[in-house]
């Protein structure tokens, strides 16, 4: 099935590249269509007739005939759940000795799965028991050589759980680039926005119920998070897409920037050809996606940073979906009185940014603690992704549960007190063979997430108590300058 899934894959591909769109068409329509499979041209060019019929006819509500579409499928006939043998219980032979030696006899067969050589491991075990000597040892062999024989057939259990978690890992990845391929390389006018966004919808809601089950198998938590972050981009970007075309809709007397700025985006009087909430998927459906995520990132807590690197991103992408477009930076250039602005209804944006906020502060300090904790000591990409979550996230928390936060548990000093160490890394790359730029990268998520805080007098005090003023002051490459020859 994966092989197959990766044919698939490369047939979009080749198809999309080299403009057949009606074979392109016939691929979408099987694995995305929701509707009874319908008999098609038998002709390759089916003319307008075969062109119009797109994957549109998703949003018939005829409940009675839908029917799940094959990319779900095939997701389902992956199961994510494993079981795991039983632990070894030994008499006679060290546990932590004999798993040393299994892993010294494992080896990577064709198919580049890591299993362990039974035959070998037989043969270590064997000249093991033949090099005791004593008449108590020759009295004990026939229990050590039955001993023996469970150890390898609890190896044997362990390969086939090897290697059937290998082609569960294979086949979610090919699933995953076929996903990856239908929302990148296929004509954007095949799949209309609002069936985008639909879709997207059921694939992210499914794959995060199956990974977050309790029995799903942690092996495959990297390669659903790569998915989630590929679904949740493209998400964003759809319902960013569509709001776009929405807001530029002409509406008698009001400017497509005011729209956005003065409530018209909402359901109010002299605003009716637009849309209330956002977007065809619907605030509910955001939400939901918004809630899996967070337990997503809580379920990956307990290890797993790189994997929340994705989830961090993911965060990220959804947080834009309600992201306002920059307002102007006075009055006078928005052409509005404070009164007007104080007194407008709320837009979709702030209600929906409002409603996600309420979301996030509702896992309390879980999520807080997992957040702040890789801010201040993770990975690196993982450190620039949460420092740019907290930037976000502070940015829109009314109630500043998250400064708080940082404040009393400490993560904000930790945060300034790193500074030192960051001058430092800087030094280094002023350098002429510098090495990877990313201490620059983190120390500029890091810088940018300072500046934030300070500009809320709660945060710019805790900063001023944190010594930030100090630090700074104390960092020695703000003061170097490169060297330019006068003479030259």
């Amino acid at each position: 099935m994966s092989w197959l899934m990766k044919t698939a894959s490369i047939e979009l591909r080749v198809t999309s590249l080299n403009r057949q769109r009606s074979h392109t068409q016939r691929l979408l329509h099987l694995l995305l269509d929701d509707m009874p499979i319908k008999t098609y041209l038998s002709d390759g060019e089916g003319g307008m007739e075969d062109e119009s019929r797109s994957v549109s006819g998703f949003l018939h509500f005829d409940t009675a005939s839908k029917v799940r579409r094959k990319i779900l499928s095939i997701l389902d006939s992956i199961d994510f759940s494993q079981e795991i043998p039983e632990p070894l219980q030994l008499d006679f032979f060290d546990r932590g000795q004999i798993e040393q030696v299994i892993a010294n006899c494992e080896h990577k067969n064709a198919r580049g799965q890591v299993i362990c050589n039974v035959k070998y491991l037989h043969k270590v075990l064997v000249a093991e028991v033949n090099a005791l000597q004593g008449m108590a040892a020759i009295g004990q062999r026939p229990l050590l050589m039955e001993e023996i024989n469970t150890i390898l057939q609890y190896v044997v259990e362990r390969n086939k759980l090897l290697q059937c978690l290998h082609a569960k890992r294979h086949a979610l990845e090919s699933w995953r680039q076929l996903v990856e391929i239908i929302l990148t390389t296929c004509p954007q006018d095949l799949i209309q926005t609002e069936d985008r966004q639909l879709i997207i919808r059921d694939l992210l809601q499914d794959v995060h119920d199956k990974i977050l089950d309790d029995d799903a198998a942690q092996e495959l938590i990297p390669v659903v998070a790569g998915a989630v972050f590929t679904l949740t981009a493209h998400l964003s970007q759809s319902v960013r897409t569509e709001q776009k075309q929405t807001l530029a809709v002409p509406v008698p007397g009001h400017s497509q920037y005011v729209l956005m700025l003065d409530g018209s985006f909402t359901s109010s009087p002299g605003s009716e050809g637009i849309p209330v909430g956002f977007a065809s998927i619907g605030d509910s459906s955001l939400h939901i996606i918004l809630k899996k995520i967070l337990d997503f990132i809580l379920k990956t807590g307990g290890g797993f940073q790189r994997v929340r690197t994705h989830l961090y991103g993911s965060l990220l992408y959804y947080l834009q979906i309600a992201q306002r477009p920059d307002e102007p930076d006075t009055l006078e250039s928005a052409k509005k009185t404070m009164w007007e602005r104080l007194t407008a209804p709320e837009d979709a944006f702030s209600k929906l940014q409002r409603e996600n906020m309420a979301i996030v502060e509702s896992y309390g300090a879980a999520l807080m603690e997992v957040v702040c904790r890789d801010a201040c000591d993770g990975h690196e990409i993982g450190r620039m992704l949460s420092l740019a979550l907290l930037d976000r996230i502070v940015s829109v928390d009314k109630q500043q549960q998250w400064l708080l936060y940082l404040s009393n548990s400490g993560y904000l000093k930790v945060l300034v007190d790193s500074l030192a160490d960051d001058d430092l890394a800087l030094q280094s790359l002023l350098t002429p063979q510098p090495p990877l730029l990313k201490a620059l990268y983190t120390y500029e998520s890091k810088m940018a997430f300072l500046t934030r805080v300070a500009k809320i007098q709660q945060g710019a005090l805790e900063l001023l108590r944190c010594g930030v003023i100090v630090k700074l002051a104390q960092c020695q490459v703000y003061d170097m300058r490169p060297e330019t020859d006068h003479q030259g």
